[in-house]
């Protein structure tokens, strides 16, 4: 390949991953918020609202589902914005608030967790269409085939970028929607009064259902700015995020919670076929698969590519790709709510400190790329607030603290409360020493 054919490329697949989004390549909150509206109808999410409807029974767990989505929309409304006025990358917008080495470790973590996700959705297309093939055509392709097949499919989709990953979601989102409303139609009728699943069956706590909500999304709204950073107004970020984290994900995991109870099971493919669904099971399942995992491999590229902008995004997402193909053979399904917990944990207090560092401490000043040589390499006192939302949330989870009652809320509190005197204490030591 000549050199001018790599420019070409280059400028082909350019998607702003470390400059500015001009103004005139913004889009309509919409046509946003489908993307994040995409993985609302991922297999994952139809597992989390089983899980949390047999755990909890059906009212309690759509308590749950209003609030984890409430939370998530109010939280990505926020960090949306953040992504909105400066028009950079999440990643890159760490790199103003974490240091350039500290929001390089950030992104990297980042990056792991996007491609766990990634291992996670192809582990369980794989799964559950060789187990769809037996019942159907009593036939089992194998499983790393499978694997392999949609791996390819969507790296080569994912190097397009924002514009085709947008027009991918606009177009099946419909489609998925009505798969699950008819589902619904099919589970209603199943479902009695008495479906309620008895007390000593809880496997976890309201504020544990609500933090697996949370943790479903946590990753996709800290990452919020990936997205909202083509945002046109504030309007337009305020419906990409309460579309899909509020509006469709509580639609799905209401729906896939009555499908659960209905059927008394909490096995996805499981209940698909009792409900007779097998043909729209295997449609859903590959749509779905497809949207959510050009998602993560989007958002991985860019967090490699704020490691080191030389680097090219298309590049970045093929071997992201096979790495992510590699990450399905880890099993991570197998302890899958463990995994949702752990996003929460990790994640949700990133946001706080980004979100308080841009609206407060810098008052909405925005961040300039010119002048990111002259970032420090790592701000401690973000990382410390980071250790401390982490430990609160763990200490939430073992009962030692309560503020809320829901341990990422205690994290989002009492992270973004540290990080603030902290860091008005460091500045006014830096004022006094002047």
């Amino acid at each position: 390949m000549s050199k001018h054919d790599t420019q070409s490329l280059d400028e082909l697949f350019e998607d702003y991953a470390t400059t500015p989004v001009p103004q005139n390549k913004s889009v309509g909150g919409v046509r946003i918020g489908m993307i994040n509206g995409g993985l609302a109808f991922a297999v994952p999410g139809l597992i989390t609202g089983l899980e949390i409807g047999k755990a909890l029974g059906l009212s309690q767990s759509i308590y749950a589902f209003l609030l984890g989505g409430l939370i998530l929309s109010i939280l990505g409304t926020v960090t949306g914005l953040v992504g909105m006025h400066n028009r950079l990358t999440s990643c890159m917008t760490m790199k103003f608030v974490f240091g350039n080495v500290g929001a390089n470790l950030l992104s990297f973590a980042f990056v792991i967790s996007l491609l766990g996700w990634y291992g996670v959705n192809i582990d369980l297309f794989s799964d559950v269409t060789q187990q769809l093939f037996q019942k159907l055509f009593n036939y089992s392709p194998a499983i790393w085939l499978l694997e392999v097949l949609i791996g390819i499919v969507v790296t080569v989709t994912t190097i397009w970028g924002f514009k085709l990953l947008e027009k991918i979601s606009s177009m099946f989102v419909p489609i998925l929607f009505l798969l699950v409303l008819y589902m619904l139609y099919k589970s209603t009728g199943y479902v009695k009064s008495g479906t309620e699943i008895p007390q000593e069956h809880v496997s976890f706590t309201f504020g544990e259902a609500v933090s697996a909500v949370v943790g479903s999304f946590i990753v996709s709204v800290v990452l919020m700015p990936d997205f909202t950073r083509f945002s046109a107004t504030k309007n337009d970020t305020v419906v990409a995020s309460f579309l899909p984290y509020l509006l469709l994900s509580t639609f799905v995991y209401v729906v896939s919670a009555m499908a659960g109870l209905a059927v008394m099971d909490n096995d996805v493919l499981n209940v698909m076929l009792a409900l007779g669904l097998s043909g729209f099971a295997f449609i859903m399942l590959i749509v779905s698969s497809w949207v959510t995992n050009v998602v993560n491999l989007y958002s991985a590229a860019l967090g490699l590519n704020a490691i080191n902008p030389s680097w090219k995004e298309w590049k970045l997402i093929i071997i992201a790709g096979v790495f992510g193909t590699v990450a399905a053979s880890f099993n991570l399904l197998d302890n899958f709510t463990d995994f949702l917990f752990s996003l929460s944990v990790i994640f949700t207090p990133v946001a706080a400190i980004y979100v308080v560092d841009f609206f407060v401490i810098r008052n909405k000043q925005l961040y300039d790329v010119d002048k990111l040589k002259e970032v420090e390499s790592v701000n401690w006192i973000a990382v410390f607030a980071w250790l401390v939302g982490i430990i609160v949330s763990i200490l939430a989870n073992k009962g030692y603290i309560s503020l809320t009652t829901i341990e990422v809320c205690d994290a989002l509190l009492i992270t973004a409360v540290f990080y603030y005197f902290a860091m008005t204490i460091k500045l006014k030591s830096k004022s006094l020493k002047t």
